[in-house]
């Protein structure tokens, strides 16, 4: 007879059984979310996405006294697609008054961190800022300095093909959070991550139906399948996953925290090879408008699309866009997210889209060449996965008008001379901080290919001119009213044939004063100087100036025959245009990385390479080149404004070439052919033209530099260049330093003549 098996002991044995694998599956469990809770704090605690390199103009530095005409600022205001209003509400509005500007300066991360939005009075008088005011505790209150925020001119996808802005959670209004929340988690703030019931009704729905009909993931968990798993997958399995991550993020990380995560993640659209990622982005990409500017039945579209992107693509599905759209406005009406008034407007309003999948294509291409070269030199360690943000010295307002103009004066001297495929290039440099305001590196500007601003080479004709003077007149021996030779002379080249120079009009005049040699061009007084002073010396001034290329020691280096960049050209006159000091000429200002944290700033210390009085006369001869000389027509077509400046011709005509400066910039013009043929205009028919027509495109500001104090105005005789004791007979007033006056000439007195 067989034992009797006992139905109590084998329940307790089955229950412990059950036990120990609920005990192991726990165990189980707590190690899978202790690896998960792990994992969530790593992704989380780096940069959480793989954002793309952002490179900005200059923001605009406003401040009192600053040489700023009004109409510049409100240009300045439309590029950045500020709108002009009647009345400020937000951010991205202002208005215009006879004598200042009030503007709402939105928020900006910059090379000082974030700048919070502001409302700034900008008051002007006689072409310069008056005052600057900042709106504070509800009145006007003066300050120092305001600056606007830069325009973005490029952003360069990175491999994932994610496109996204970043934006902190306090830069959102607070009527778009309660919209969202509305619509896609009402409970968010009230709930650990998931919603039990939710994802229960969800559940039968999606079940009786056959197919998935209802979703009822929370933000978080949303934010963890697109930000955390990247996976969207259907299965059971990865919803578990999911619900998990969630409750990680919620237990670890604050609801603002999540929150801002999740408006910076998710996906709205897309732009051709480009995910449209986030709510900035997407406000841009079907607005052009940021997002803290957006009306609500704009914002409502962009909530409307989060439920399924494709289904509801507002460019080819409009109808149902607009449909989700108005539901998405009724939701906000019920609770109180936006008035009833609001709402009739709203539900009102077509989808209005102003789609610009061309918003972030590179603008400036020749400028980004200078950008990239100059990153491709700088050591700069970022975050992985983590975008730059790069702030240069652009002026954008500056470059897109002389893109215009420059274009515009080719095409006029083409017509007018006849002449076919002309090309050229345009630097522009400031005189403050060294920094590149404008590149030109193409006639058809918005090209890319070629650079002529950085890679033509050609020789530079009588740019070089101002070296040779300034050589002399950093000695004690010359002045500017100094007799210098216009007399024929010869001398063999370095293969031993016989080099003859000429002046451009083929006449010699005897002798001339040294200002009047510099002002008309002459060749053969600048070569009796040069070789007066010495070849070497005269390298040691372009060295001291910028030129680092090998230069030959052979007298054609006195008329030009010297290859230089456009770039080139602008960095060795920008200590001349400066009163002798040298800045570093550079695009790039700072980088940061998406914070506004710096990783690098340029250096701009400057150096002084000749004294301020030397500089002074040879300022002093070029801005005599600009009123009597081969720029005279400057004067004529911008009267009032002192200029400096210098014409260059080079051999056969094949090179045109202008240098320009005010008060501010520093801007050199070169035009010539690609293949070097002769285009049969000189520095004055052609490079200058164009110089003369950028200055057309924004109201220069006259030099107007003080004289040293040991510098003297005196009287020098025309025809002898001897200083004058006063003012008598025929003579010119020029400044000359005190240790040059050495001898003066006593004017003749009325007792001479008994």
């Amino acid at each position: 007879m067989s034992q009797q098996v006992d139905p109590n002991q084998i329940l307790k044995q089955n229950a412990y059984r059950v036990l120990k694998v609920l005990i192991f599956l726990c165990v189980l469990l707590s190690f899978y979310l202790l690896y998960l809770d792990a994992w969530v704090q790593k992704r989380m605690s780096g940069p959480k996405w793989d954002t793309p390199v952002q490179v900005f103009a200059r923001p605009l530095a406003v401040y009192p006294y600053r040489f700023l005409p009004k109409q510049e600022l409100i240009d300045e205001l439309k590029l950045l697609e500020y709108r002009s209003v009647k009345t400020i509400n937000s951010p991205g509005q202002y208005v215009v008054n006879q004598s200042y500007v009030e503007l709402y300066r939105r928020s900006f991360v910059s090379f000082d961190g974030l700048l919070v939005p502001e409302r700034l009075r900008i008051g002007f008088k006689d072409n310069r800022v008056a005052a600057v005011d900042r709106f504070v505790d509800g009145q006007w209150q003066g300050t120092q300095m305001a600056y606007l925020d830069p325009l973005l001119i490029s952003r360069q996808a990175t491999e994932s093909k994610e496109d996204r802005e970043i934006l902190d959670l306090s830069t959102i209004p607070e009527w778009m959070v309660d919209a969202l929340l509305v619509v896609e988690d009402k409970n968010f703030y009230h709930h650990h991550g998931v919603a039990p019931l939710a994802i229960a009704r969800a559940l039968i729905a999606n079940i009786a139906a056959g197919r998935k009909v209802q979703g009822g993931s929370t933000i978080t968990q949303q934010l963890a399948k697109n930000l955390l798993l990247n996976d969207n997958r259907k299965a059971y399995t990865r919803k578990i996953k999911e619900a998990f991550i969630a409750l990680i993020l919620d237990y670890r990380y604050s609801k603002d925290s999540i929150l801002e995560a999740y408006f910076n993640e998710i996906y709205l659209g897309q732009n051709g090879s480009r995910g449209v990622h986030g709510f900035a982005l997407a406000s841009k990409f079907y607005f052009n408008t940021r997002l803290a500017e957006l009306e609500p039945e704009q914002f409502a579209l962009l909530v409307a699309i989060v439920k399924g992107p494709s289904y509801y693509n507002p460019i080819r599905h409009p109808e149902r866009a607009i449909e989700r759209r108005d539901l998405v406005l009724q939701l906000m009406v019920s609770e109180n997210v936006i008035s009833a008034r609001q709402y009739q407007v709203a539900v009102d309003q077509p989808l209005g889209l102003k789609v610009n999948k061309t918003k972030y294509r590179a603008r400036f291409p020749s400028y980004l060449q200078q950008v990239e070269r100059e990153l491709a030199k700088i050591d700069v360690i970022a975050p992985t996965n983590s975008g730059l943000m790069v702030f240069t010295g652009l002026d954008p307002l500056l470059q897109s008008r002389y893109e215009q103009r420059f274009k515009q004066s080719v095409k006029q001297l083409e017509k007018a001379y006849k002449q076919k495929q002309l090309n050229g290039a345009v630097v522009s440099v400031s005189l403050e901080n060294g920094t590149i305001l404008a590149m030109i590196g193409d006639v058809n500007a918005s090209t890319g290919g070629f650079n002529r601003a950085l890679d033509t080479q050609r020789n530079i004709g009588s740019l070089v001119k101002p070296a040779v003077y300034l050589t002399a007149l950093d000695s004690p021996d010359y002045h500017l009213g100094s007799v210098l030779k216009d007399t024929a002379i010869s001398m063999k080249s370095n293969k031993g044939q016989q080099w003859q120079p000429e002046n451009y009009d083929k006449k010699q005049r005897g002798e001339v004063l040294l200002f009047e040699a510099l002002s008309q061009s002459l060749n053969l007084p600048t070569v009796h100087l040069g070789m007066d002073v010495g070849l070497t010396s005269v390298i040691n001034t372009l060295r001291k100036l910028g030129v680092e290329q090998q230069l030959q020691k052979y007298p054609s280096l006195l008329l030009g025959a010297v290859p230089m960049s456009p770039l080139k050209v602008a960095e060795v006159y920008q200590p001349i245009a400066n009163y002798g000091q040298k800045l570093p000429v550079q695009a790039i200002t700072h980088i940061t990385d998406n914070n506004g944290i710096k990783l690098h700033t340029s250096d701009t210390s400057g150096q002084v390479i000749f004294d301020y009085e030397t500089s002074y006369e040879l300022a002093h001869a070029l801005t005599q080149v600009t009123k009597v000389g081969t720029a005279k027509r400057l004067a004529s077509e911008h009267k009032g404004i002192v200029f400096g400046g210098k014409t260059g011709t080079t051999d056969d005509l094949r090179d045109s070439w202008f240098v320009g400066f005010d008060q501010n910039k520093v801007t050199s013009v070169w035009l010539g052919r690609d293949d070097n043929t002769p285009i049969n205009l000189t520095g004055s028919q052609g490079a200058l033209f164009a110089f003369s027509q950028l200055q057309k495109a924004r109201l220069p500001e006259s030099i107007s530099k003080p004289k040293p104090n040991n510098v003297e105005i005196r009287y020098v005789e025309k025809q002898t260049g001897q200083i004058l004791s006063d003012d008598c007979g025929e003579h010119i007033a020029l400044p000359i330093t005190q240790y040059k006056i050495t001898q003066v000439k006593d004017c003749p007195s009325l007792f001479d003549w008994l």
